[in-house]
Formats: C-alpha cells, structure tokens, sequence
C-alpha cells in the first residue's frame, strides 16, 4: 500500500496531501460528508485538499507554491 511504503524509513517518496472532490450531502437530507477518498485520507491523517474545481488557478497556484509535489496521480476526478 503506498501510503504504508511512503511511512518507512529510506522511502523513495512522501505522500504529501489528497486531492479530493469537496463535501457534500449525498442525499437531500443526509448531511455533509467526505468522499470514500477523503474519509480514508482523514482517517490516516494525510491533508486533504478539496478544490471546486481542479483547474481553478487558486488552487493550482497552492498546489505548486506550497505544496509543491513532484508527481501528481490523478484517478476519476470527475471535473474536466
């Protein structure tokens, strides 16, 4: 598990932060909950980012000034 890898000692890599879909109510009267993703991330205690949108160049702009990863892996994001 990449997670567990990235938590040995001498790991090539570091898991920096989650980028997820933001919380929402997944039915009209349930309240407001992480994706499947975010809820394993926070379980684990990985940061969590949650932009609106994957191409707003607020959230970009973080993502290369300050969280400054050296690979992004994206999988179903649902945004285009």
């Amino acid at each position: 598990d990449i997670y567990k890898d990235s938590m040995k000692g001498g790991s090539p890599y570091e898991l920096v932060s989650v980028i997820t879909q933001p919380p929402k109510r997944r039915t009209r009267k349930s309240k407001i909950t992480h994706t499947p993703v975010g809820l394993v991330a926070d379980e684990l205690g990985i940061p969590i980012l949650f932009p609106e949108k994957a191409r707003d160049a607020s959230f970009l702009d973080d993502l290369e000034n300050n969280v400054r990863p050296d690979l992004c892996i994206t999988a179903a994001y649902g945004q285009y």
